[in-house]
């Protein structure tokens, strides 16, 4: 396949869809005023929980690669967040602005818009790679990371706050926690022996709720971002869109093609091709929430997961592409 041919297969086959869902949700906050609370609540508690429990406990990936992905998506964070705070003491950044880049750079759409894209550019068929399968636990890790490292973050300048300690306690007031949890022991169920399985009130009312991630969440992204445009700062968003949407895959791959090198994690080239186009996806929404709720630079933490979003089609069509061409 040319090269013009590839980009066009990949912006019709794999960006459009997610892209009109978006504009779609878009248009509905802008012409009915949806409840933007209401749509968060149910991908957080119902629709998110479901399909995490049903690619969890239905996986074949080995107990090692699932590690794995968790402990390169935790390492992507660690090392993003020490260039972002490298950067900023080096130029001398104020400590609300620096906090509000760092989540932003950090903690990406995994979720929302990183699922509808696995899901697209590697479908679950019989015989081929799931790649929503896999993006479950960076969904995961990213979601425990947001709320415990994410909140302390946040919250670390402002007196009164409850710190670390209190920020790991607040990730078991969520879902993610027990789910995963009984997800893991579904699993070991169903691999002890081939004739296990499931009831079935638990396996369809979780495979139907799962179905309903994707359009709900990016329906959910687009009427989010339906919001009043401004002028933003550009000095800082600049730097996020570059390390968010160019730096973040490629130091995925860096961290992937290294590990795998040395022996110590190997999960080249599957799933390091689905790993690594999913850390070119925008600022996770969940930040824009965290700054809200801890009275930190809102202004600077939307327009962040504004325009990641709006410009992620482009550096996504250059990644895809160049996996596509690598990895054959």
């Amino acid at each position: 396949m040319t090269l013009p041919a590839l980009l066009v297969s990949i912006i019709t086959t794999v960006l459009a869809p997610i892209l009109l869902m978006i504009g779609i949700g878009a248009f509905v906050r802008y012409r009915f005023k949806l409840d933007l609370g209401t749509l968060a609540k149910l991908n957080l508690w119902v629709f998110g929980p479901a399909f995490v429990f049903d690619k969890v406990a239905n996986s074949t990936l080995a107990w090692s690669a699932m590690g794995g992905v968790v402990l390169v998506t935790a390492l992507q964070v660690a090392c993003l967040g020490a260039l972002v705070f490298g950067i900023g003491k080096a130029a001398r950044v104020a400590p609300q602005t620096l906090s509000a880049v760092a989540l932003a750079t950090m903690f990406y759409n995994a979720g929302n818009y990183g699922i509808p894209l696995a899901e697209l550019a590697f479908p679950s068929r019989l015989g081929e790679r799931d790649g929503a399968a896999i993006q479950a636990f960076v969904v995961l890790c990213q979601n425990l990371l947001n709320f415990t490292l994410g909140m302390y973050l946040a919250t670390r300048h402002q007196p009164g706050r409850s710190g670390f300690a209190g920020a790991i306690a607040s990730i078991f007031t969520l879902p993610a926690v027990p789910v995963v949890l009984l997800a893991l022991l579904a699993r070991t169920y169903l691999q002890a022996d081939p004739s296990h399985a499931l009831p079935v009130f638990i396996s369809k009312t979780t495979s139907y709720l799962s179905l309903g991630l994707v359009p709900v969440a990016l329906v959910t992204l687009g009427a989010q971002l339906a919001t009043e445009w401004r002028w933003p700062r550009w000095r800082p968003i600049g730097l996020v869109l570059v390390l968010r949407l160019l730096v973040g895959p490629a130091l995925m791959t860096v961290l992937l093609y290294g590990l795998h090198l040395t022996g110590w994690l190997d999960l080249w080239p599957w799933p390091a091709e689905l790993l690594i186009i999913t850390a070119a996806v925008p600022t996770a929404v969940n930040t824009l929430l965290l700054t809200i709720e801890t009275n930190g630079d809102t202004e600077l933490a939307a327009d962040c997961v504004f325009w990641t979003t709006i410009l992620s089609p482009l550096t996504l069509t250059l990644t895809i592409a160049c996996t596509r061409l690598a990895f054959g």
